[in-house]
Formats: structure tokens, sequence, C-alpha cells
């Protein structure tokens, strides 16, 4: 699933200007100017250009330093001296996501990285990455559930999201440590993620939003004034897995489900086995989906035949995973016979 963290700071300090996090954002065009001002092919040239990426907000792209640092920083209307004036979430990809996005903008299947892409494929992938940042930027003002104060959509927030393309080796990284590469080096294959810088206020200076609020969804009141707080990660991650899936056609395997993910971390043991479950028949499946000697309703029935076995065998369980095995099972069919 995309991986949102909704961080206070980037080791930054959140309770005063967003300056140094601003150029802190920058280091990646600064890394691909150093690389430029070494080139001498107009191609190189062109395509290190169009890697190197500027700040977006919801309807504009192209947007300077100094006027995100000009925006976050006079956007604090009523808060106090050690309020936060700002959050920094980080939006990263799963490789099979990213190959995903890749494939949607280029129609191939074999991009390694961004340097197989082309101007025009290169700026749709990058269109594509900035149309679902926004998009997930409507789910987070969803997620205050303050729609009622008039915060219903991406538009109502101030923020500004910075692409970058690459990532380094840290010296805590095993490969580091294992002496393969060296810190600084930059890792291998597609490594697109977004950073956003997040205003404390909505548009209007009126309401006063967190994402690290300790509360998911509580109502209050003072006298007349009734006002809701809160801010539900785990539902924000799962909105953004469902937008990603819907927006990019992405059929995500079982494992690659958050929920999933979640219960193989902390799951019981019951959740953890009936978890086996499914995702040992989805394996079976789609192996037997790839087998070009498929090719008859004879087949498909006899590959199904596991579903069934396991529905039986789990029918006495008030909490059995027949539900998710009889969708599985639906979803195999129907993409089979697309």
């Amino acid at each position: 699933m995309p991986i949102c963290k909704p961080h206070s700071t980037l080791g930054a300090d959140n309770i005063g200007s967003c300056k140094n996090l601003t150029f802190y954002l920058d280091k990646e065009n600064q890394d691909l100017d150093k690389i430029i001002n070494k080139t001498s092919s107009v191609e190189e040239f062109a395509q290190l250009q169009s890697i190197k990426q500027q700040f977006f907000s919801n309807d504009k792209i192209n947007i300077s330093c100094i006027a995100v640092i000009d925006t976050i920083d006079h956007n604090i209307k009523k808060l106090g001296k050690s309020d936060a004036k700002y959050f920094a979430p980080t939006i990263s990809f799963s490789k099979n996501e990213l190959k995903h996005i890749a494939y949607k903008a280029t129609g191939k299947n074999d991009i390694i990285d961004v340097w197989d892409m082309n101007l025009e494929e290169l700026e749709k992938y990058n269109e594509l990455i900035r149309h679902f940042i926004r998009l997930i930027m409507d789910n987070y003002a969803l997620n205050f559930n303050r729609q009622e104060k008039g915060l219903c959509s991406g538009k109502d927030l101030v923020y500004f999201g910075k692409i970058e393309h690459f990532r380094k080796y840290k010296g805590t990284d095993k490969k580091v440590l294992n002496g393969e590469v060296r810190a600084g080096d930059f890792k291998p294959g597609l490594q697109s993620h977004s950073h956003l810088i997040v205003s404390r206020k909505d548009k209007t200076q009126r309401l006063k939003l967190s994402p690290m609020s300790n509360e998911k969804s509580t109502s209050r009141s003072i006298g007349n004034n009734k006002y809701h707080v809160g801010f539900d990660r785990v539902n924000w991650i799962n909105m953004n897995e469902k937008t990603f899936d819907l927006f990019f056609n992405y059929a995500r395997p079982e494992l690659e489900k958050f929920k999933n993910q979640n219960i193989l971390k902390n799951g019981s043991p019951k959740e953890k086995n009936q978890l086996s479950i499914i995702l040992n028949v989805e394996q079976k499946i789609t192996q037997s989906f790839n087998n070009e000697h498929i090719n008859s309703n004879e087949s498909l029935n006899s590959i199904f035949e596991t579903f069934d076995i396991l529905t039986e065998n789990n029918s006495d369980s008030s909490d059995s995973p027949n539900e998710e095995l009889s969708k599985l099972k639906k979803n195999k069919r129907r993409n089979y016979f697309k």
C-alpha cells in the first residue's frame, strides 16, 4: 500500500519557519544541478532538467521555494509561539506500485528507473503522481471530519508537495554495514516518492488541524460552540490505498493490502492463520491462471475446488475467512474472462 506518514517534521523544528525544511527538500534538485553543470550533451541536459521537480500545490505546479516559505509562514493566524505551524507527511510507494505507475505512464513493462523514460513519458509519470497526491490530500481533509466547517477537500488546505525520484543509502542500511555500498550512494530502481509541507491552519485560517492528534474522532462543545477534533491515521492509510487502486486501476494482491500487513504484524494467531489460508489460495489461483494450458471451464472448476474445500473446513467459525475467499474467487474468475 502507499505508505503515508504524517510526520510532525523531518528532523526540523516545526514551531517556527518552514524555511529549513523547504530548502532541505530541494536537495535532489541541487544534486541534479551538479550533474547538469558537467554535461555537454543537449539530450542529457534536457532529461536532467525534466527529472528536476519543483513544488506543487492543489492547483499549481513549478512553485518556488520562496513562495512556499512565504505562504506557509504567513498562514499562522492565532497560533501561539509554541504551536506547530506545519506538518511534513511523506508518501512512499512499493516497488510493484511504482512499476504499475510507470506502466500507466509509458505502456512499457520493462522500465527499470526514471532514466528509461523519454521526456514525454517522464512528464506523464510525474503528472500521475501529482494527481494521486492531490487525491490523498482530499482524503486528508475529509479525515478531520470538519465538513460542516467548510473543510471538504484539498482545495481547503494550504499545502505544497515535492516529488523526488531518488533515494540514497544511509549509514544504518544493511548493505552499507555489510560493505556492499557506501553511505550516500544512490539506491537502484524506481525510488519515486513525495514530501509534503502542510500548514497547521486551513485556507481560511479559522481551523487548527493536526494529523498527529491522539484522538481519532471526537465531538466537543464550549458553550453553544460545537466542534470536532481528531485524525484517524489508520483510516487515512486505508482511504489512500483504495484511492490508489481506483485511480490507477490496480489489482492489489492480498499480501499488499494494509489490513493484511497489519494482521501479519499485530494480529492474533487465529487471524494470521486465516490470512495464511487466503494468501495460499491466491497464490495457487494466480499460478493456475498463468498456466497457458488452462483453456476450458472444466479446468477452471478444478482450480476453484480449493476454495470449496477451505470454505467447508472453516464453516464452523464465526469469523472464518469465507467472505474473503469468496471475494477472491469472484475476482479471479472475473479477471480471467476479461
